[in-house]
């Protein structure tokens, strides 16, 4: 029998062969997962999403009992990451929201207009520590709190033979931006003051390649994501997206690869039209993550060359097909979009309600087991 180092080494090489568009012994899988394992073990919700410590042994247990996994997406999960992404206040189950109910993004205001002067004049840095603490309920202190714990929740995953893929998460003022204007504000300030708004992004933008560079260079993760939602090219004229998303999109990806981690193109919505576009970042070191809106078999077309595809079972068929849908489904993605340069995975998360034993089936197709 194999010693869980053995497991992990070979689940690794299996990943980074595929990341490298080779052909592994088999397709690696690699769910991503966060509410389901709460649903999964009966944890609370308002518990699960407040509570770092709860929330990776929650996982650690649904994820290590699925059956032969190569890797996780997630290593544990606590509400303020999603703030720092967004620059958005959460609704959470038992306070806000009914009790074991998932959290939500409250989409108001938060961010001003004026904040884009305070950003150009005073630095990203100074404008973050001040919205952190007076905007959003102080949550630069939450996430001191819980950034201890990560190396900690990565350790135990590995030492359970399983890769993690998300020690962290990065994105691009874009996104952020949009969080704290709220969308509709957002999109005006596109057409109002596009000068400014890029200014603002031009001075962000060596603060948030610098903390990349400080935190990769110290941790040495496997992979992090870089993630995109509302920066997707369906939401946004061809000029706006050229102009605002793609260039600091690029940026960001590379200056993860430089560190020689991989990084993990978590894509939300569609992203079909500028496809092309992904073929400037550099070859066999990216993973394109779709969500299931972006037709996977037409990323395969243009990039399934250049970058590894992972995805992308989707959440409907997880929640309410049958073991056999599932199954069927994720060998026709192994036999389509692999063998080579492919991981199969979910689309974005695993639904909070997903079947159990659709996600084994998920799994079984993979491993054959």
């Amino acid at each position: 029998m194999k010693t869980t180092q053995e497991l992990y080494n070979e689940r690794l090489n299996r990943i980074k062969k595929a990341v490298a568009l080779e052909t592994p012994d088999r397709v690696p899988v690699v769910p991503a997962g966060i509410a389901f394992a709460a649903y999964h073990l009966g944890v609370k919700t308002s518990e699960f999403a407040v509570n770092a410590e709860l929330s990776h042994k929650t996982m650690l247990e649904s994820f290590t009992s699925l059956g032969e996994l190569d890797g996780v997406q997630e290593s544990l999960f606590h509400i303020s990451s999603l703030g720092s992404l967004w620059l958005s206040r959460f609704k959470l189950p038992g306070r806000e929201l009914p009790e074991n109910t998932l959290w939500q993004t409250d989409e108001v205001e938060l961010m001003t207009v004026e904040d884009y002067d305070i950003i150009i004049n005073k630095g990203f840095s100074y404008f973050l520590a001040d919205y952190y603490k007076n905007r959003l309920d102080d949550l630069g202190a939450q996430l001191k709190q819980n950034a201890p714990f990560y190396p900690t929740a990565v350790k135990n995953f590995r030492e359970s033979g399983l890769v993690v893929m998300q020690s962290g998460a990065f994105t691009i003022p874009y996104e952020m931006f949009c969080g704290g204007r709220t969308l509709t504000k957002f999109n005006k300030d596109l057409y109002k003051i596009p000068d400014k708004v890029q200014a603002a992004m031009e001075t962000a933008m060596p603060e948030i390649l610098n903390s990349i560079k400080t935190r990769l260079s110290t941790s040495q993760p496997v992979a992090v994501w870089v993630g995109g939602w509302r920066a997707a090219s369906e939401f946004l004229s061809p000029k706006i997206w050229r102009r605002f998303v793609w260039p600091y999109f690029k940026q960001v990806v590379e200056a993860v690869v430089a560190e020689g981690v991989i990084p993990v193109l978590h894509l939300d919505s569609n992203w079909e039209r500028d496809l092309e576009f992904f073929r400037e970042l550099p070859r066999g070191k990216c993973i394109f993550s779709p969500d299931g809106s972006t037709n996977i078999f037409k990323v395969k077309e243009i990039l399934g060359d250049h970058m590894c595809i992972m995805g992308d079972v989707p959440a409907a068929m997880l929640t309410i097909g049958t073991e056999d849908e599932v199954y069927e489904y994720s060998t026709k993605l192994i036999r389509e979009i692999g063998p080579s340069g492919y991981i199969l995975s979910t689309g974005c998360d695993l639904p909070f309600n997903a079947k159990v034993e659709n996600v084994k089936a998920m799994i079984s197709a993979a491993t054959g087991k």
